[in-house]
């Protein structure tokens, strides 16, 4: 298979579009358990290390209007959608 300019422009998009998705869904993940732990008493509180799962339901119970909860999401779903085009245009890209 012979890399055109066209295909490896059209890879570096999506790997950079789904890098930055999970960048920033980090981020946010971070944002949320401090604003978590400002909450919480010492005992309480969340690591910044092996959190799982539990930020986003923890983070809905304390803020319940707040819109990074949405934002993560997004960016999940971004991530997600990432990997499929990004394999078919490995796959097909050239066709």
């Amino acid at each position: 298979m012979q890399l055109t300019p066209h295909f490896t422009l059209r890879v570096i998009v999506i790997l950079l579009l789904g890098g930055s998705c999970a960048l920033f869904a980090n981020i946010l993940s971070f944002t949320m358990i401090g604003r978590i732990n400002q909450r919480l008493p010492e005992s309480e509180r969340m690591s910044y290390f092996w959190w799982g799962t539990q930020v986003r339901r923890r983070y809905k119970k304390l803020y319940p209007g707040s819109r990074l909860v949405l934002l993560l999401d997004l960016c999940k779903i971004l991530l997600v959608l990432c990997f499929p085009f990004l394999i078919w245009f490995w796959v097909f890209g050239n066709a």
